[in-house]
């Protein structure tokens, strides 16, 4: 607990791998504009104040330790909000929004052929657990949905969780390879770290690559990113790891552009970049074998009358995606021990009712 709450400094005080952009020549811009479109200047939010007349959009991106905020509709960027010393060529920290990241990955991992299907039992890659019983029966498809029935606790706010571990540890492959079983995989949808390390884990062995090279090579660099991201390790050596549960560090315009791939089924200008049957798959409302309704493979799900969907994170960390509109919201926020996860949904579907 030396750090105290995990918040935005923690990208500069944990080592770190590079994923690198691509050449200069393919970066990609939304388009701006000098004035405000009377759309967004007309927009009121019913924030926690609850007043009945609303805030507008410049007074709501200053509360609630907002860091940055943007809206882009049809690659249009409309609004563009960055806090104190923050701008658009500083990095934002991801928290949980990594986890959409190494969903994707693992898509485009089934389609290279280093992953079969999701249907694999996890021992066929994390051979240490084959001989042990039960751990046959949980599946990659567990890992992404968050059904995989692993004991773990998950909890910033507790010094005695396992995601204390996860998150400030030097031993990450060794506490991810530690995780005992609490019940069959299928029955309940349990939201930990350890399912996406496990991914991770076996992104790294198939492929041959770390995640953050994997990254880059697969999407990082094909979809016009401007600057490099750094993804957090536990440690700075050949033993590391990254924090596949969080911590991608990247400018804010950068992760949108990551939330243009997935509005666009994973085509990037005419290059199918992610299958869109996957991506199809990922937000597929599906509550058998332990499902919830409002989450799919590591990304929340919006109400069945917007088939919105967004990876979320922590302190309210979001990229909102609303493909009946062509909307994107990107925003990034600070420490914050009042974050509620469902007012940020609520404030999204607030803000595309307007758009």
């Amino acid at each position: 607990m030396y750090y105290n709450l995990p918040d935005e400094k923690d990208a500069k005080r944990f080592p770190y791998r590079t994923v690198l952009q691509g050449p200069y020549s393919s970066i990609f811009n939304f388009k701006k504009t000098n004035d405000t479109p009377d759309v967004v200047k007309h927009i009121r939010i019913e924030n926690k104040s609850l007043n009945a007349t609303g805030v507008t959009l410049n007074q709501f991106v200053k509360l609630h330790k907002t860091i940055s905020f943007a809206v882009i509709r049809n690659d249009s960027l409309l609004f563009e909000y960055y806090a104190g010393n923050y701008s658009a060529t500083k990095n934002v920290t991801s928290f949980s929004i990594a986890k959409a990241y190494i969903t994707m990955l693992v898509g485009i991992a089934i389609k290279e052929g280093y992953i079969k299907t999701v249907n694999d039992p996890i021992t066929d890659y994390i051979t240490e657990w084959k001989d042990k019983p039960g751990y046959n029966l949980i599946t990659i498809k567990d890992l992404l949905r968050h059904t995989s029935g692993l004991k773990f606790t998950e909890s910033v706010f507790n010094p005695e969780s396992d995601q204390l571990q996860f998150y400030y540890g030097t031993t990450l492959r060794k506490n991810i390879l530690a995780s005992a079983i609490r019940e069959p995989p299928g029955l309940h949808f349990d939201y930990q770290s350890e399912n996406p390390s496990l991914l991770a884990l076996i992104l790294e062995r198939t492929t041959g690559k770390t995640v953050s090279n994997y990254l880059q090579q697969k999407i990082w660099n094909q979809i016009g990113t401007e600057a490099p991201a750094l993804w957090s390790t536990d440690r700075n050596d050949s033993a590391a790891i990254e924090k596949a549960f969080c911590c991608l560090n990247a400018r804010t315009l950068d992760f949108a552009k990551f939330a243009r791939l997935l509005l666009n089924k994973g085509n990037w200008n005419g290059k199918q970049i992610i299958p869109q049957q996957w991506i199809e798959e990922s937000i597929n409302r599906n509550t058998e074998q332990g499902g919830k309704i409002s989450y799919g493979y590591n990304m929340g799900i919006g109400p069945v009358a917007y088939n919105s969907f967004y990876p979320i994170g922590l302190y309210g960390q979001l990229l909102y995606i609303y493909p009946a509109k062509n909307i994107i919201i990107v925003r990034f926020g600070n420490a914050d021990i009042n974050y509620n996860p469902n007012y940020w949904k609520e404030m999204m579907l607030q803000l595309i009712d307007q758009l």
